[in-house]
């Protein structure tokens, strides 16, 4: 197994704030992490949804961080 089949086509998934690595063409995946820190979040902002979407604004963001280096480190190799 190498890194860049592992972290393949990385995507959030806000219902579980879970990031998944799709595996498979036929859309099985791989769960390779979880954004935290509802606990302080739901304090930092006026309504549970503000919270809940910068949730998933970090979420989508490490995401697309992970596929972009991903990208960068072994597409050009």
């Amino acid at each position: 197994m190498k890194l860049q089949e592992w972290l393949k086509d990385v995507y959030y998934d806000p219902f579980g704030q879970y990031l998944w690595s799709k595996q498979d063409a036929d859309g099985g995946s791989q769960m390779v992490g979880e954004v935290r820190g509802w606990g302080a979040l739901q304090h930092e902002f006026d309504t549970e949804d503000d919270a809940a979407k910068f949730q998933d604004e970090i979420g989508k963001f490490i995401a697309d961080a992970i596929n972009e280096k991903i990208k960068r480190e072994y597409d050009t190799k």
